[in-house]
């Protein structure tokens, strides 16, 4: 028997590449690139594997993080980017929400929950960390 093994980088590039359908579906311009393009310093050391979707209109980053990403980090993140007028919205895994409440709370962003099953990445609801 084989079993199906999704690696992270995989469903993460999955939940990257249904952010940017939801804005192309909307007529909105986005480009992805790594987050430690869009922070720069000490807080981008520890965020290089995370992919962002950004959208330069309405000045606003989706960061997508994973069963493994840093959440703390990315609390430096958004302070970061709050300060030079973005807003930011951390994707995470349904599983890790609870984490990303504790880790992000208080920080200049929102949080959405994801996750994926056989039809495809699904979204749940905005919430402030």
């Amino acid at each position: 028997m084989a079993l199906l093994i999704e690696s992270t980088v995989d469903v993460a590039a999955s939940v990257t590449d249904a952010v940017v359908a939801a804005y192309s579906a909307r007529r909105e311009k986005v480009q992805t690139m790594p987050v430690s393009d869009l922070v720069s310093g000490s807080v981008s050391a520890d965020l290089s594997a995370l992919t962002a979707v950004v959208a330069a209109e309405p000045r606003v980053a989706e960061i997508v993080a994973d069963a493994g990403s840093d959440l703390e980090r990315l609390a430096a993140a958004a302070w970061a980017l709050a300060g030079r007028g973005w807003d930011l919205i951390v994707l995470v895994p349904a599983s890790r929400i609870g984490d990303a409440h504790s880790s992000l709370r208080s920080s200049p962003c929102l949080i959405q929950p994801w996750w994926s099953d056989a039809d495809g990445v699904w979204f749940g609801a905005l919430e402030t960390p």
